[in-house]
């Protein structure tokens, strides 16, 4: 328990880091609407600038997003297979009755 809040505390103090020295870059003019920055450094993926609060996502929240997506369409896949097989049964019942 120490050791996941350890790796809290330092990915926030990492991402307050991270988020200030965008904001800084964007008053300054440096970079353009999203600047990517190194992900083994900060976990963070891609901060957009000039925001205050500095909004940013992270690779944990991508993953998540990532693995929702993929079971979704897992799932959305399975029903479509079965919906497609009932169809072609039904359409080669009425070609073979014909």
């Amino acid at each position: 328990m120490e050791g996941l809040q350890k790796l809290i505390s330092k990915a926030s103090k990492e991402y307050e880091s991270a988020s200030r020295s965008l904001s800084e870059s964007g008053r300054r003019g440096g970079g353009g609407g999203v600047s990517a920055l190194s992900s083994e450094r900060s976990g963070v993926l891609v901060a957009r600038v000039p925001r205050e609060n500095g909004q940013a996502v992270s690779v944990w929240t991508c993953s998540k997003l990532c693995a929702v997506v993929f079971v979704a369409g897992v799932v959305v896949g399975y029903t479509l297979k079965k919906r497609v097989r009932r169809w072609a049964s039904k359409l080669l019942r009425r070609l073979k009755d014909d």
